[in-house]
């Protein structure tokens, strides 16, 4: 009798993690058009920190909720996407501050 609640209790534990993981997969995704909006409609700049900051977070975010639905082509879009969200947010914080 124990060995079926103890199943029951890893399924749902499953089944909130993989709603939890999807939940954050659609923030992300929600992340993603809210920056290209932005960019869309020169809210900010594609060239600027801001820009880079929520692609690159939105990327993490996708790419989390693919630790439960795995899709190699969307997960290597992910990484790269991270990878260069990450150089160009270093890039950007690495310049000299003008001074006015």
């Amino acid at each position: 009798m124990l060995d079926h609640f103890s199943t029951a209790r890893d399924l749902l534990s499953t089944f909130d993690m993989s709603l939890i993981c999807n939940g954050i997969g659609v923030l992300g995704f929600m992340l993603y058009l809210t920056s290209y909006t932005l960019v869309t409609f020169q809210r900010i700049d594609s060239r600027g920190l801001l820009f880079f900051c929520l692609n690159t977070g939105a990327a993490a975010m996708v790419l989390i909720s693919l630790t439960q639905n795995f899709n190699l082509a969307s997960a290597l879009i992910q990484v790269v996407w991270i990878g260069l969200g990450a150089i160009a947010i270093a890039k950007r914080l690495s310049r000299p501050t003008a001074v006015a």
